[in-house]
This record gives structure tokens, sequence and C-alpha cells, in this order.
């Protein structure tokens, strides 16, 4: 059981880190004329002010709020200045460990990697069944945050956001310490994208195509953060399906697939 003094630690260092990534979001904006950026810099650096300022007086409270408005904060301000990666990757960055992550897929798999295996189960109906289950990730984080969030159980609550934080906490070291696109962005001749021309595909494939950063798979948190909110609500029964959608999209590697597993714990 975490003391309270090491949970506000983790919430400094975790505030740190947020406003490191907005700060060298907007260096790398400046340093690519990257003007659509301007507004995820403006808001999300509003809504860090908003997220220390409510922290502060979570700490000075005598008494529970009935609604958990830091783990919330915190959660809507990772997604706000997420775009910014796009801008560190491509400002600030000259390489990627795409090669290194798809050699060793290769090897982890017998020669090709688990995107590659997956190509032969390609179909319009799985795809549009996969891209769905993808797309579903995001309304499984939005529910479950609102979920605890107007729950009246405030220590699952807590825990709950400290592990969904925590998650994101090392998914952004492992961003800055192991760029990488993915399969379909970095190796367009060996992958087909989109995988099929189903509706749900299409708009899928649109909606990862405005989001990618260039540095936003390893390791992958759609496995990781799938992995730890079905674990805490199921005790971990149905997380490993997480697994074959990114693979099957050619979203990410296997391996960085395998790192996010004890991400959850």
């Amino acid at each position: 059981m975490l003391t309270t003094k090491a949970r506000m630690l983790f919430n400094h260092l975790f505030s740190l880190q947020l406003f490191i990534i907005g700060a060298l979001g907007t260096y790398g904006s400046w340093l690519t004329n990257a003007t659509e950026m301007l507004f995820p810099i403006f808001l999300g650096f509003f809504l860090w002010v908003l997220l220390i300022f409510v922290g502060y007086k979570t700490q000075q409270a005598t008494s529970h709020s009935r609604f958990y408005w830091f783990g919330l904060l915190q959660l809507i301000v990772c997604w706000t200045i997420f775009p910014l990666f796009k801008s560190i990757r491509y400002g600030l960055y000259q390489w990627s460990f795409d090669n290194i992550l798809y050699n060793l897929d290769k090897f982890l798999w017998f020669g090709k990697s688990l995107p590659e295996w997956a190509i032969s189960l390609q179909s319009g109906w799985l795809s549009e069944f996969l891209s769905f289950c993808y797309f579903s990730f995001y309304f499984l984080i939005i529910g479950s945050a609102l979920f605890f969030f107007f729950s009246r159980n405030n220590i699952l609550t807590k825990n709950y956001f400290f592990g969904l934080m925590l998650m994101y906490f090392w998914g952004f070291i492992g961003y800055f310490a192991i760029p990488a696109a993915g399969p379909y962005s970095a190796f367009p001749s060996d992958f087909n994208y989109p995988v099929y021309s189903g509706a749900m595909t299409l708009f899928l494939t649109d909606l990862v195509d405005k989001g990618i950063t260039g540095m936003d798979v390893f390791p992958s948190l759609h496995t990781g953060i799938t992995l730890y909110i079905v674990g805490f609500f199921l005790f971990f029964r149905l997380s490993k399906n997480s697994v074959l959608f990114v693979s099957y999209l050619n979203r990410t590697y296997f391996g960085n697939c395998l790192f996010a597993l004890p991400l959850r714990h």
C-alpha cells in the first residue's frame, strides 16, 4: 500500500513530466513552424496551471471532496498535450527505433514480425470488427474514468487514477527513450494500409493518421492501459485480446505489447 507521501511525490513528478512535454512540444512547434499546435499548447498550459491549483487545494483540504477532480484533470491534460509529441519528434529527434523494433519482432516470431503474420488473417469483417475494438479503447478510458470520478468510493477512485497515470508516466518515458512510428508508417512498402476499405476501418485510419506523432508506439499504451483497466475490473481475465487488435491493424510491434504487460502492475 502506497503512503500519502509517495502518492504526492509521484503526482509532483508526473506534473513536472507534463510540463516538460509541453515545453519541449512548444519549442519543437516553433522549430517546425507547426502553427496547428497553438491550440494544444495554450489549452494544455491553461489546464496544467489548473491542475497545479487543484492539486494544491486538494493537499490543503481537511475533508474529502465529493469528486476527484485532480485525477480527472491529470487525464485531460495528458490527452490535450499528447499531439505535441509530433512536434517533439520532428523538431528535436533525428533518429527512430523502428528498424530495431522491426528486427526484434522478426526474431521473436521466427523471421516475420507479428503484423506480417497477421496479414494472412486479413478480411473485411475481421478488419471492421477489430477496428471497432481498437476505437473502443478511447471509450474504455473515458467510461472507466467517469465511472470512478462519480464513484462514492474515494480510495478506490484514487487508486484507479494513480494506476492509470502511472501507465502514462512510464509510457511517456518510453516515448522519449525509444521513439518509433509503428510498422505501417515506418515500412509502407511492407504493409498495406489501411488493411481494408470498410467504413469503420477507414474512419479509424483517418483518426490515427491525424493523431500519429511518430514516437508513440513503444511501449504500447493501447495494450498496457487496456490490460490495466480490464484487470482493475475483471482481474486480468479478458485483457490479452488487445495484443491481437494492435498487431492485426499494423499499428505496433509485438515487442511493444510485450513490454507493456508488466506496466499494468
